[in-house]
Order: C-alpha cells, then structure tokens, then sequence
C-alpha cells in the first residue's frame, strides 16, 4: 500500500544507530567484559570496523530518500496517479546518484570514505609479499654465493657480512669476544680454503663450514642465512591438516620466542646440548 511505513521506520533505525554508535561500543564492550557474550563480540566487531560505518552511511542517504518518498505517500487524498509522479523521479534520481559509471556520495559519506583507507585484496597481498620479501633481503647474502667464492679476491663479502653480522648480533652475540672481528676473520680465511674444495652447490658449503670448527661463529651466520631463505612451498601445497596446525601454532610465536628457536638451533648448531629434564 501506498502509506507503508517501513522506509521510515529503517531510516529513523538506522539514523539511530549513526548517532548512538559510540554508546553501543560501550555497552558492547561492557556486556563482552561481563559475560563474553558471542553474539556481543560479533556486534563490536562490526561496529568498529571502518567500512561498517560506511555501509551505515550509504544507506542512511538510500532510506532517506526512501523515506521522503514514504512522507509523500502518507498524504490522505493522494490518488494514484500522482503517486507513479512522485516516485518516477525518486527513482531516476537514485540511479543517476547511486548506479551511473560515476559514483556521487553525499558530504558525510566523502568525509568517511577520506578517512578510512581501503585498499582491495591484491594490494593487501602485494603489501604483505614485499614485506615479507623486500628486494635487498638477500643482497648481503651474496657473500656466500658458491659460484662468485671460487674467483673471489681478498675483499669480496666483507662489507655485506659485517652488515649480517650488525644486523643478526642478537641471534649470534657472544659475550666474551668481538663477534665482528671474529666473523670477519673467519670470513678471510674461509674465502681462501673454499677456493681448494669441491663445492657443487649451496648445500657443499653449508656443509663444509658446519664441518669445520675453525668456521663455528661464521657458521652460525650462514646458519641464519640457510633458515631465511629455506622456503615451504612444497609443504603449502597440500596435507591441509599440518597447514591448520602450522598456522596454529605459528600465530602462537611472537618475537621473542622466534629469537629464542633461533638461539636454541644456532646453540644446538655448535654442538651445545640441552637437558630437557632441567628445563
């Protein structure tokens, strides 16, 4: 019928909840402190999420429109003809508006819209990706290039282990010697005996400098270099089970504890034993 009531009533709804959003993250969060109430924890999420906001916006202007429309509709000696007069151009408006190419939001819309950054799924991923790979991760680590080693001279890799060596001290500091003197000099050397070895691969020389005890601080670096760069692909590309377990288990690790699993395997690396008994 020509006098319902719904638009308005939505509108008078929803403007409601626009004005009030800062008291219902209140009682939200009041009624999650008090009893974890799932459907509570649901309604706070949503009520802080920036695009929730927006949604709210939108269709505020949308049920606004509708809700003028609904006022015209009330009118005791409307006929029916001059209602299809006044909703033809309601709804031409809110196609041209709202569905055109061109998008034309409503002031209080914009100033949402400009505050809140968005971004789609690609750039999401893209962001993480370069984060988790920046260009310059493996620069330094051409010192331990197998194939650059075997015609090297005598001050190739200095410069980019001393930066490994600052930029991983935490993992591979030892207290009672300069570790940046002691690398580098295991570095020289290093670089002379590979020349007389056959190295095939990057696998060879890990191997020989974990086999060498005169190499054991520089061995620790690479040590580093072998963990960062080891890749699981093959391991995400199915058993979905271990996947959801991993997961589990790494949203679980902070900083701190990724530090220790690295001082562990590097203590463990040189031939330190830990008694899990005394632990």
């Amino acid at each position: 019928p020509l006098n319902e009531v719904r638009w308005l009533s939505k509108h008078f709804a929803i403007s409601a909840s626009m004005r009030n959003s800062e008291l219902l993250v209140e009682y939200c969060i009041e009624q999650v402190n008090k009893s974890s109430d799932p459907i509570h924890k649901y309604c706070l999420k949503k009520l802080k999420h920036p695009q929730y906001h927006i949604a709210l916006a939108i269709l505020n202007d949308v049920l606004g429109e509708l809700a003028e429309l609904c006022k015209v509709f009330q009118r005791s000696s409307l006929t029916t003809t001059e209602a299809h007069q006044f909703a033809k151009p309601k709804i031409s408006k809110l196609h041209a508006q709202y569905l055109s190419e061109t998008v034309y939001w409503r002031v209080e819309v914009k100033a949402l819209l400009a505050a809140t950054e968005t971004v789609d799924t690609t750039s999401i991923v893209c962001i993480h990706l370069d984060s988790r790979f920046p260009e310059d991760e493996l620069k330094e680590w051409a010192a331990f290039d197998q194939a650059a080693l075997a015609h090297a001279d005598f001050d190739f890799g200095r410069e980019s282990v001393a930066r490994l060596v600052t930029k991983y001290a935490g993992v591979i500091e030892k207290p009672e010697i300069n570790i940046h003197t002691e690398i580098l000099k295991q570095y020289s050397d290093f670089t002379e005996r590979i020349k007389t070895e056959a190295v095939k691969s990057f696998a060879d020389l890990v191997s020989f400098l974990l086999q060498e005890e005169h190499f054991s601080d520089l061995s620790k670096l690479l040590d580093v270099c072998v963990t960062f760069q080891a890749c699981s692909a093959d391991c995400e590309c199915g058993f979905s089970m271990m996947n959801v377990i991993k997961t589990k288990s790494r949203n679980r690790l902070e900083v701190d504890h990724l530090d220790k699993l690295m001082r562990i395997k590097s203590y463990l690396t040189a031939g330190g034993e830990i008694n899990l008994d005394t632990v």
